[in-house]
């Protein structure tokens, strides 16, 4: 019982350790130019300036679960973006905006 125990323990580890790393690639280190579209996009739209807006400041966090990128739109004010993955490591970004 001890043993099967220890074995059932060692292939969960190394799961969860390849999980996290692919984790870590896709939402970190991976090509990040769609989601970055997708927020400035959504910016714009709750700037209310759409193609003419003017960007005098950009900031970018990316985690393991999240990005958040946050603009600041010249005569309109400050938005964060928050983009987030439909599954931890998978699937589409849905991004949302809250002025700041």
């Amino acid at each position: 019982m001890k043993r099967r125990f220890g074995a059932l323990f060692r292939a969960f580890t190394v799961v969860l350790l390849v999980v996290s790393a692919w984790t870590t690639y896709a939402n970190v280190y991976s090509d990040r130019a769609e989601v970055s579209a997708q927020a400035e996009q959504i910016a714009r739209k709750a700037a209310g300036c759409g193609a003419t807006c003017r960007f005098s400041g950009m900031r970018v966090s990316r985690g393991m679960l999240e990005e958040s990128v946050t603009y600041d739109v010249v005569g309109s004010g400050t938005y964060m973006v928050a983009c987030r993955r439909a599954y931890v490591a998978v699937g589409d970004y849905a991004c949302a905006v809250s002025p700041r």
